[in-house]
């Protein structure tokens, strides 16, 4: 765990140095003053003015819009909106039930991975995710329209994207097999449980099989 807590913390670093670096990119034009009057006092006027932009009901209004419901998406694409959305919110979901979830039952939240509730709704998101990553491939790869350019780098991102999803079945399984989960509180989760019973037959070592797919999971730890 601590190795993981390292490693997830220089990730952090890495993360914030590359914001920093397009963030001082983008301000070197801005700062730029013919007077040669002080940046900082430049900057602050911006990040002000900046603000005061977006806490506007109307930028509001278009962050829902745009940004969470993809109006724009909807209007261009029923298919496009469907797959951006499926994919898009089924992350957030499974973030927020992994990665939250976790710190919430560290605070004492009585909240427990085989709640009937809680196993239901992470694969019902686990299902939409798949859905949505079926229909982005069908879309590119089974009946592309003529104005669909697909690169080597979509397929790539696609692979990874289902890569995730199966990979987090995968610790489900696991999970309840090294745990030895019954039927009975498993149940509920129907997508993990029954692929465990799927894959118990192969006789694998689960609590090693568990170890190195949580290493693939690093969204449901941090």
């Amino acid at each position: 765990m601590e190795v993981f807590h390292a490693l997830a913390a220089l990730a952090l670093l890495i993360f914030l140095a590359g914001v920093f670096g397009r963030a001082r990119f983008w301000l070197s034009g801005s700062l730029r003053t013919p007077d040669g009057s002080d940046r900082l006092r430049t900057a602050l006027a911006l990040t002000r003015r900046g603000l005061g932009i977006l806490l506007r009901p109307q930028t509001l209004r278009g962050l829902f819009w745009d940004g969470l419901v993809l109006r724009q998406v909807w209007r261009e694409s029923r298919l496009r909106w469907v797959i951006h959305l499926t994919i898009s919110w089924s992350f957030v979901g499974l973030f927020a039930i992994g990665s939250l979830g976790n710190m919430a039952s560290d605070l004492g939240v009585p909240l427990e991975k085989d709640d009937a509730w809680f196993a239901a709704l992470n694969d019902s998101l686990a299902l939409t995710l798949l859905i949505g990553l079926a229909l982005a491939l069908g879309r590119r790869y089974i009946s592309p329209k003529p104005y669909t350019r697909t690169l080597f780098e979509d397929a790539v991102v696609l692979v990874i994207l289902v890569l995730l999803g199966v990979g987090g079945l995968l610790l489900e399984a696991g999970r309840y097999l090294e745990q030895g989960t019954s039927a009975a509180v498993g149940g509920y989760a129907f997508l993990g449980y029954p692929l465990s019973q799927a894959v118990e037959p192969l006789g694998w070592d689960w609590a090693l099989v568990y170890d190195w797919l949580w290493w693939t999971r690093s969204e449901e730890h941090t």
